[in-house]
């Protein structure tokens, strides 16, 4: 490739980050209102069917759907923070259906909004170093994929690694394991052939769950993303990522993560 050409090809990605960047600003800005596909492709001065397709490029997912994943991480915040009846909280953010909150909210989240309140406050000030009950999950089977981090995350850090299908924000066997030390994080058992994005998602010892969870405290989580194929008759596969920090435009995957509670706690 020619320097003139590897320079227009860097314009391009640098012209198309802005725009996703923009149309994600006005998404955040006005949560509670429709956001059709032509506003936001305006916004980004593209046409729809342009936009659409690099808005997935840059992200991952499709505009609706980092919509819906942006809508649950402020519901997530308003839960925790507020005592908001649910129906309100859902209007805050764009569902006029009390009904259609709740069911979307639980089907991504894996909890209805009730019981994620509180999940949520039952967690406190519990650091990941401390959060000791998340052994709990039974360890990852080693036939599947494996994620090779850049650098292994220190020993007491809370780890998660799921995978998004193509076109979903159903996350795929997302589990929280404490680090060992070992850049080599194990995906699970095979999943379903398909196209997926890998994320790795990283709370540092010392910082507190729900900072990194639903507060999105600058500095309380590190993130890796990679894409996956995973063929018909798959063998054993390793991703490479490194870790960072959480750019305005990845998918906010911890709003769709599970909480764990400490045993006793109630929900």
């Amino acid at each position: 490739m020619s320097t003139a050409t590897e320079a227009a090809s860097n314009d391009t990605r640098v012209a198309h980050l802005e725009a996703v960047t923009r149309a994600i600003g006005v998404m955040r800005s006005r949560l509670a209102h429709p956001q059709p596909l032509r506003t936001l492709a305006d916004v980004a001065a593209f046409s729809p069917f342009y936009f659409h397709q690099i808005f997935r490029q840059v992200t991952t997912v499709t505009p609706a759907r980092f919509l819906a994943a942006l809508r649950m991480a402020e519901a997530r915040r308003l839960l925790l923070h507020s005592n908001l009846p649910v129906r309100q909280v859902g209007a805050l953010v764009g569902y006029t259906s009390p009904g259609t909150f709740s069911a979307q909210f639980a089907q991504l989240t894996g909890t209805p909004p009730s019981r994620f309140r509180t999940q949520a406050r039952a967690l406190g000030d519990v650091r990941a170093a401390g959060a000791r009950w998340w052994t709990r999950s039974r360890p990852a089977a080693i036939d599947g994929p494996v994620v090779t981090l850049s650098r292994a995350p220190d020993p007491g850090s809370l780890v998660c690694v799921c995978l998004l299908p193509a076109g979903s924000l159903r996350v795929h066997r997302g589990r929280w394991t404490p680090s060992t030390g070992s850049p080599w994080i194990p995906l699970g058992a095979p999943p379903p052939c398909g196209e997926y994005a890998v994320f790795c998602v990283v709370i540092p010892a010392g910082a507190r769950v729900v900072d990194a969870l639903v507060d999105d405290v600058p500095g309380s989580l590190r993130i890796g993303r990679a894409a996956l194929s995973v063929p018909a008759h798959p063998p054993p596969a390793t991703v490479r990522t490194g870790l960072r920090r959480p750019a305005p435009t990845d998918p906010p995957v911890t709003a769709l993560l599970p909480l764990a509670r400490p045993p006793g706690a109630a929900g």
